[in-house]
């Protein structure tokens, strides 16, 4: 089975590290996730493409000799607890840099030529276009611009250990697999395209961002030792429930029939076991590593958080910078809003259950 895909790309795949996460991924789509016809030839063409990436950042790193990628400021914490919202308020200061969508989306070849640049992100925008068909509501939820930064899991993909595999089907062995693999390989590869992305523009510091990262802090650390860290922290209570039901959108134009059911109880079982490995594995940072942050205290305040973000890391927040800032909240404002609702127990969820395995994470950052 991973034969015939492999042999539909040409050039090397560097390492073979994921060769173990894509054929157990691939047995699942077999085996577990009854995609429908759109599903089928969308999921294949996605690792093909995935692959042919991999392949031409393999070799463009591999022929060059180039410095260790910037140090970043890396936003993690549960799905659906307000990191997306911090992350595209940091980008607002020009003097983080964050892989934008278009660059991820269309990553290679890495590309500082005018006209190529326009190609990418009008495909980029054509590509944003039919997810917007396809799930009219995911934007609402989910925001996504080409000239946004888009969260880092949509880079590991390139090495196959990335939940985003996982968001369109079911795939019960995988989502096991990367409860307990080691991330090294992945964080690798997402160093590599960095340091490719750092031949047209090096910043100060990357801007980063990915909820699955409280669960990669020491793989992280291996190639990002003087990394930076805001954790947001929300009630489990509301995030655990708001991401199944962001999974079920995702999944709807992809498969035969959406369990929500299962949904709800694989979220609860993956965020736990994060959750698990971020309260032991953030004893690997120092005190002036990382910073926590209220979900409810920056909903409320967001300019009160970023002020104290800054602070506690010794940034300048310049006054351009805090004017985009202002200016950006005040352009979401006027957006419609949209109300996310679902039904907790539509997906097996229930406050006693999701409380039962967060019970340390909750006591310790008081989110009840």
């Amino acid at each position: 089975m991973i034969n015939s895909i492999l042999n539909k790309v040409h050039g090397p795949l560097g390492e073979d590290d994921f060769l173990e996460p894509l054929s157990i991924l691939l047995l699942d789509h077999k085996n577990e996730s009854r995609f429908n016809l759109l599903g089928q030839f969308s999921t294949h063409q996605a690792i093909l493409n995935q692959l042919k990436n991999r392949s031409k950042l393999y070799q463009f790193v591999n022929n060059r000799n180039l410095p260790k990628a910037s140090n970043p400021i890396i936003v993690s914490g549960l799905p659906r607890s307000g990191t997306t919202f911090l992350f595209d308020l940091l980008h607002c200061d020009p003097s983080l840099r964050g892989p934008l969508t278009w660059e991820i989306f269309q990553m290679m070849p890495i590309t500082n030529n005018k006209l190529n640049k326009t190609k990418k992100v009008f495909k980029t925008k054509l590509k944003l276009s039919l997810i917007k068909a396809l799930m009219p509501n995911l934007m609402n939820m989910h925001s996504m611009s080409a000239y946004l930064p888009e969260e880092c899991q949509q880079i590991m993909s390139i090495d196959f250990k990335s939940i985003s595999w996982a968001y369109n089907a079911k795939a019960p062995k995988y989502e096991a697999y990367l409860k307990t693999c080691d991330y090294t390989s992945a964080i690798l590869w997402h160093s590599r395209f960095l340091q490719a992305l750092e031949t047209v523009q090096k910043p100060k510091n990357w801007l980063l961002k990915d909820p699955c990262h409280i669960q990669h802090i020491p793989e992280l650390l291996k190639f990002y030792p003087k990394a930076k860290f805001i954790f947001i922290h929300r009630d489990p209570v509301d995030a655990i429930p708001s991401i199944s039901n962001l999974t079920s959108h995702i999944r709807l134009p992809f498969t035969k029939k959406v369990n929500k059911k299962e949904i709800g109880n694989s979220a609860l079982s993956f965020w736990g076991n994060a959750v698990h490995k971020f309260l032991a594995d953030r004893a690997l940072l120092n005190k002036q590593q990382y910073i926590d942050i209220d979900f409810s205290n920056f909903i409320h305040n967001p300019i009160e958080s970023i002020q104290t973000i800054y602070g506690h890391f010794g940034l300048q927040l310049s006054k351009a910078s805090l004017i985009n800032i202002n200016q950006y909240l005040d352009d979401q404002s006027l957006k419609k809003k949209y109300k996310h609702e679902y039904v907790m127990n539509d997906f097996d969820l229930n406050a006693t259950k999701i409380n039962e395995i967060f019970s340390k994470y909750i006591s310790q950052f008081n989110l009840i």
